[in-house]
């Protein structure tokens, strides 16, 4: 039977998004079968890591500076790519075929329930796009994701008048985030990259 512990854990560990049942399961089985020394290492090191780490005032991307590198770098173009998380920029990053900067939405648009942090970005990134030649939008190939791609294009349309707008070719799994997809598809679907206004 489930102690009241494991099920307060458990609860915790769900906040994670994309954390599974599963996954939940064996990371508490690893602290139950690890000493207590090990789980403190592992407490100190995202401790740490929390500290070390901070959004970049830009873009958002997590980095150890108050500008990222990618923001302060002058040779790249005056396109920007508009992704969920700051996983997804180094994702591209890997694929050396973009050239352009970066915005971290840090979500995703709920007309249900919306995100004070995501309502927040989007304006954000409309006083950032004024500067920008394109922008392409690599959301996740979700439902959710879809309607926020086709909210970001109507708000930079009707609010500023910007209209130079690309969306990642099909070829995407359908409920895939960026992240997830393997770099050749990821690669195709930017090279592809569908003008959507």
């Amino acid at each position: 039977m489930e102690s009241n512990e494991t099920k307060n854990l458990e609860e915790l560990l769900k906040k994670i998004p994309g954390f599974t049942k599963r996954q939940i399961n064996k990371t508490i089985t690893y602290f139950l079968d690890n000493p207590e020394n090990a789980i403190d290492d592992i407490f100190a090191a995202l401790k740490a890591l929390k500290k070390a780490m901070q959004k970049c005032e830009i873009c958002n991307q997590f980095n150890q500076n108050h500008i990222c590198e990618i923001c302060q770098d002058n040779n790249r173009s005056k396109k920007l790519m508009v992704v969920e998380n700051s996983n997804d920029i180094a994702k591209f990053e890997t694929l050396n075929i973009f050239d352009g900067k970066y915005f971290v939405l840090e979500g995703i648009y709920d007309l249900k329930k919306p995100d004070e942090k995501v309502i927040k970005n989007i304006e954000k990134l409309l006083a950032l796009a004024k500067s920008k030649s394109e922008i392409t939008l690599a959301l996740p190939a979700t439902i959710e994701g879809q309607f926020t791609m086709q909210y970001l294009q109507k708000l930079l349309r009707d609010k500023i008048a910007f209209t130079n707008v690309f969306q990642l070719s099909m070829g995407i799994p359908v409920g895939s985030s960026v992240e997830y997809v393997d770099p050749i598809t990821l690669k195709q679907s930017l090279i592809n990259k569908t003008k959507v206004s």
